[in-house]
């Protein structure tokens, strides 16, 4: 008899093994599904940007696309730094603090907020390039563009965004394959109608984000209208900690798309046009981190929701060496092929972008996919607070280096301040993350 019990104990347990070994290769594929339809959505958005780029770059002079590359560094200091923070970023650590059965009310809640928000933005710039306009101003219709893109934008952004945290990476791959393809014919019809210039391209990204966004308009009855409560405790909650979001985010901005209008100040519109492409040619990393910021970011709010400090220091060191790791060996590749790739597309044009600028910035966006990895855990649990500090240490880093470095090398001495920062920033995260765990 206790033989017989043995092996129904034995049998027992191999199943109970069986059981979680399955479930963990389930969990396994599912995130492999995310993380692929992650990099193709975000394939599909910087395969567009490099190529609209890229055809910019060829057909304005370089100081028109200057100008161009101002108004979008513009427009992602409102977009990415600004809405993102106070919308996008904390939203995976107050969606799991509320039960799944109002996230209906808090998606039609963010679409309302966010487009009001970004609404009321989009039209001061509107209002401001009127005036630019009519007294004379070269700039008025790029501002105007960029007035009309900001919301556009905004609502492309919260529709992909609730993708992702709702798990539903289709539709966000949906959204992006409908940004490329609008972008596409706009653009054409732009250069075969002999539109091309800055403010037109703005405008090609403005039509085609709102066309993307406009497929949230399939999904309305996943929505449904937000109990006053539940919407300002949400929004509340985003607020609270977006003003860290929206901080830290602007200290990297200032850091790295940011000096794109100063490089222009400092040392003119061509050195903003070549920064730009620099940033472009980093742009598919750049992507790619943010794709595994974005799948991973809800699986690890759900995971470190009552997690222990351990498990966030962990979770921080396993994501800084994988994204590190990739960043090293894209950079390795860029300065092996960068200058080769950069002389077949981009032609008539003199960028001062040489083997010294591309290795320095691949050494600074290694290390920010380092700092990302860093942040990635405590982002999810809404602290982002914890790590402005690293930020602060690299802007001073920055307005330290930026201004003799500038001056002494062009560019290639921007790229180096931006390596600086960067260093900085990680440095700090570092010894700060290891006072915290010996206490």
């Amino acid at each position: 008899m206790s033989a017989l019990t043995d092996r129904l104990d034995r049998v027992a347990a191999q199943t109970r093994v069986a059981g979680a070994m399955s479930g963990l290769l389930r969990r396994l594929r599912h995130a492999g599904g995310n993380v692929a339809l992650g990099l193709i959505d975000q394939a599909l958005l910087s395969g567009s940007a490099f190529v609209l780029t890229i055809v910019l770059a060829n057909v304005l002079d370089i100081n028109s696309f200057g100008r161009f590359s101002v108004a979008w560094a513009f427009s992602i200091l409102i977009e990415a730094v600004f809405l993102r923070g106070l919308f996008d970023d904390g939203l995976p650590a107050t969606a799991h603090r509320i039960p799944k059965s109002l996230w209906p009310q808090l998606r039609l809640g963010l679409y309302l907020s966010s487009l009001l928000v970004s609404g009321a933005l989009g039209l001061l710039l509107v209002g401001a390039g009127l005036v630019i306009a009519a007294v004379g101003g070269d700039a008025g219709g790029l501002v105007i563009a960029t007035g009309l893109a900001i919301p556009a934008v905004r609502l492309q952004s919260m529709f992909r965004r609730i993708c992702y945290l709702d798990g539903r990476l289709p539709r966000a791959l949906a959204s992006s394959l409908t940004y490329c393809v609008a972008l596409v014919v706009s653009a054409g019809l732009m250069i075969a109608l002999k539109l091309a210039g800055a403010a037109a391209a703005m405008a090609c990204i403005a039509i085609s984000a709102a066309l993307a966004g406009s497929l949230l308009l399939a999904h309305t009855r996943e929505l449904a209208w937000p109990q006053a409560r539940i919407f300002r405790g949400s929004l509340r909650r985003l607020f609270r900690n977006g003003r860290w979001f929206v901080a830290t985010s602007l200290t990297y901005w200032i850091g790295s798309i940011g000096l794109i209008p100063v490089c222009g100040f400092l040392i003119g519109l061509d050195a903003s046009a070549s920064l730009r492409i620099l940033l472009l040619v980093f742009a598919p990393l750049s992507q790619f981190c943010a794709t595994m910021f974005s799948v991973r970011l809800p699986e690890i709010a759900a995971e470190l929701r009552a997690g222990r400090r351990s498990a966030v220091a962990a979770a921080a060191r396993e994501n800084a060496l994988l994204l590190g790791s990739i960043a090293a060996a894209y950079g390795a590749a860029v300065v092996l092929l960068g200058q080769r790739i950069l002389a077949l597309v981009i032609h008539g044009q003199s960028y001062e972008i040489g083997t010294g600028s591309l290795a320095l910035m691949g050494a600074a966006m290694a290390l920010d996919a380092v700092w990302l990895g860093l942040a990635l855990p405590l982002f999810a649990t809404g602290k982002p607070q914890r790590f402005m500090l690293s930020r602060i240490a690299g802007l001073v880093a920055l307005c330290c280096v930026l201004p003799f470095a500038a001056e002494a090398w062009q560019v290639m001495g921007a790229v180096a301040a931006m390596v600086a920062s960067s260093a900085a920033s990680v440095t700090t995260v570092v010894l700060t993350n290891s006072a915290r765990e010996r206490t």
